[in-house]
């Protein structure tokens, strides 16, 4: 199996390499004579590579945008389906609308770096990873607002500090001067059912207004969660049928009796904000935002049946061998860890100013109030019918400061340079619930956590303009971290542990050459560290989770010592815009992670988080745009292939030393045709994904694919097309998972649905 995937990655990586030469090539053919880039290329302006507007060739970095249209185009429910095609970008789970939301199964992988906090999400210029563990909450954009989507591949915390350990992605909102009024609804298969309303315009006088909405909802997929039950020691037991042979995914033989029922979701967004201009040169806005989302249980299905042909869900269960093989069953393992809900409320203002000089001046101010709280049954005792368990409720809050100025001190040399401060905090609390089903029936407090930290910082980039068209950038962002906190557990052993005050900081430099070669091909090479602090909830929470065994509890302890985790990077590169709207990218990257913290197991139920790990990733990421000759259609293509993924060093896990990372496949590709042809329009993309290996498997040992649990590699197709009656009215189908493929992302995936959508502009 690994020498199969090993040979398709080395074919996809090959290919990729091909292709991308051959763009470059033709592109030098077809340019040779014009000597100038599309007109395409140079009215794409990118902001968040430099801080700064700059054209798309003009960047020292890698950087993809995904425009309005092109997400109009898309069928777009969540912030993994705007960004699905960008090279080097891995997501899964409920960053995808195809599953249920939640924070805790959306993964978001950049430049083979793994999983969500490791990356910086920001919407016009506010992060929006939260303060509790860095996480996004998945319901938290509002893309009927979005003008276009920036992200940038590569370690930018010398620009932008924490999170930014394996890029930036940056959602950039519409403004009232481009002015619409739009309603959506829409329906499909699931019981999908949406709306969604978008007003931008600006008034008399000089206010504008800038107001989004979104509703959507769903039954939830019914064969999404199984019931997996290994064999106990054999024994006497009720004789039952039903049982179906199958494994977990390390290969251990198991027995599949159910479903645990779908999860029914709804998630709602609302986003207004308020622009003014009191002069041309000076432009202001403020606003508030709010998301949320929630996530409910259905019946359970068991299909074990006794002698009578009575449904059976608990005790201990035999087949017709004599007792050989038995399970022991309570109607807890049916139930699923919900219900749940995440919300987020956002305040922002923001200030732009452009000097006589040429200088522009930008500041925010934000806050994120985000909150993300579920509900456990009590392993071996509650029913679906109800019984007791645990709430946990987790507030925190994170306020942003941040003004950055670029001062064109010469013809030849821009500098770019500013401050941020951050406030963050958490109150985390785990109480008993009488019923697991009613939050309000909460008893005791059995611990809590809570924690503070405050993070300052200054950063300078200078930008040279050199001859032959090569430009020189170099800077970097010195931060500063204070933080304190405190555990309570009232459980025995009950105590109180304060921790005192304590502070680190880290200086992370970027360097980056970029010469333009032509005006249509721009070459880089550019050299960063980034790094990720320890969430809150990494230093100053106990958790404590049930195990598969009643009544015996796994609990992870505060680790209130933890270093950030770093990253040190290379990467040369290359970009060319063609007459007609070709593009090619190609980015080759080395990367060293250091300090990654890891679980280290203490006892078959007590694990410490630890700064233990190292890890290179080196890799390959390529992307194309290609007219085909027949008007409006264009080929669209992206891949990644990372040749090294693998764990160089491992203190709590020593074994895990040469295995890949968890949450990063080796392979992506994706190939598709846009189409945009009035009054159709339209997109469909095959996309392919080699095989994970899930968080928490730093062994590698769940390789085998097919059986819940796993993380299969897997190729899907998916579509939308759209149909314009008039100027005002629009009419789209989207379909996913077209060819109905069955496959497992842990979870069973849902197989084809649709989603039908009437848009009316008034």
């Amino acid at each position: 199996m690994q020498s199969h995937a090993a040979s398709h990655g080395r074919a996809a990586a090959t290919a990729l390499v091909a292709a991308a030469a051959l763009g470059l090539g033709v592109a030098a053919q077809g340019n040779a004579q014009t000597g100038v880039a599309s007109p395409e290329a140079t009215a794409v302006v990118i902001v968040t590579a430099t801080r700064s507007p700059a054209a798309a060739l003009a960047v020292p970095a890698s950087v993809s945008v995904v425009s309005e249209a092109e997400l109009r185009r898309r069928n777009v429910l969540r912030l993994g389906d705007a960004i699905a095609d960008v090279p080097g970008l891995y997501v899964r789970g409920a960053a995808l609308g195809g599953s249920f939301p939640g924070s805790g199964t959306s993964i978001l992988s950049l430049r083979g770096i793994p999983r969500t906090p490791r990356t910086l999400v920001m919407i016009d210029g506010q992060p929006l990873n939260n303060a509790l563990s860095g996480g996004v909450n998945v319901a938290g954009i509002p893309f009927e607002s979005l003008a276009r989507v920036e992200v940038v591949r590569g370690p930018y915390s010398a620009l932008y500090g924490g999170n930014a350990m394996g890029g930036v992605i940056h959602f950039i909102s519409a403004g009232p001067d481009a002015p619409l009024s739009e309603m959506r609804f829409g329906a499909g298969n699931l019981g999908q059912r949406g709306a969604a309303i978008a007003h931008r315009k600006r008034y008399a006088g000089g206010l504008g207004v800038t107001l989004s909405a979104g509703y959507r909802e769903s039954d939830g997929y019914p064969d999404s969660d199984y019931v997996i039950k290994q064999p106990a020691a054999a024994g006497a037991g009720t004789l039952v049928s039903g049982a179906r042979a199958t494994s977990t995914p390390d290969g251990t033989p198991a027995y599949w009796i159910g479903l645990k029922g779908p999860r029914p979701w709804t998630q709602s967004h609302a986003q207004l904000a308020l622009h003014f201009s009191p002069a041309a040169a000076t432009h202001l806005s403020a606003g508030f935002a709010s998301a949320q989302y929630t996530v409910g249980y259905s019946p359970p299905e068991t299909f074990l049946r006794d002698g009578a042909g009575v449904p059976v869900t608990s005790g201990s269960v035999t087949f017709a061998d004599n007792g050989t093989r038995r399970l022991q069953l309570a109607e807890s393992d049916f139930l699923t860890l919900t219900p749940s809900s995440e919300r987020d409320l956002r305040a922002f203002a923001r200030l732009e100013h452009r000097f006589s000089g040429g200088s522009l001046l930008r500041a925010n101010a934000s806050t994120l109030r985000h909150r993300f709280d579920f509900a456990q049954p009590a392993s071996g005792v509650a029913s679906y019918a109800g019984g007791p368990g645990e709430f946990t409720d987790q507030p925190n809050r994170r306020v942003d400061y941040d003004v950055a100025l670029r001062a064109p001190l010469r013809p030849d040399w821009v500098l770019v340079g500013g401050g941020a401060f951050n406030r963050s905090t958490l109150e985390r609390r785990t109480a008993t619930l009488g019923n697991w089903r009613d939050d309000g029936t909460q008893g005791s407090l059995r611990n809590a956590g809570r924690g503070r930290s405050s993070n300052a910082a200054l950063f300078i980039q200078s930008e040279h303009a050199l001859d032959a068209g090569v430009t020189v950038y170099f800077g970097g962002r010195y931060d500063r971290y204070e933080t304190d906190g405190e555990v309570i557990q009232n459980a025995a052993p009950a105590f109180t542990q304060s921790y005192a005050e304590r502070s680190y900081d880290q200086f992370s430099p970027k360097l980056a050459l970029l010469w333009q070669a032509r005006p249509w091909l721009s070459l880089r090479a550019s050299y960063g560290e980034g790094f990720r602090p320890p969430a809150l909830l990494d230093l100053y929470s106990r958790t404590v989770l049930p195990t598969a065994t009643a009544g015996v509890s796994s609990v992870n302890e505060p680790a209130p010592q933890l270093k950030p985790e770093r990253v040190r990077s290379v990467e040369i590169g290359a970009d060319a815009a063609l007459a007609g709207g070709a593009a090619v990218s190609v980015a080759l990257y080395a990367q060293q992670l250091s300090d990654l913290i890891y679980r280290r197991r203490l006892s078959a139920i007590l694990s410490r988080t630890e700064n233990a790990g190292a890890a290179d990733v080196n890799g390959i990421e390529a992307s194309l745009r290609w007219p085909t000759g027949v008007r409006g259609l264009a080929v669209l293509g992206s891949a990644t292939h990372q040749f090294r993924y693998h764990i160089t060093r491992n203190e709590a896990v020593p074994a895990s030393v040469g295995k890949v990372l968890t949450d990063v496949p080796r392979t992506a590709l994706s190939l598709g045709l846009d189409l945009q042809r009035p009054p159709w329009s339209g997109f469909i993309v095959y996309r392919q994904v080699g095989h994970v290996f899930g968080s928490g498997d730093d062994l590698n040992r769940n390789s085998i694919e097919g059986v819940y649990g796993s993380y299969d590699g897997h190729g899907v197709v998916n579509a939308k097309i759209g149909y314009a009656l008039d100027s005002r009215v629009d009419l789209s189908l989207a379909i996913d998972n077209l060819a109905d493929r069955q496959y497992f992302v842990f979870n069973q995936q849902p197989g084809r649905t649709f989603y039908g959508e009437l848009a009316y502009r008034f």
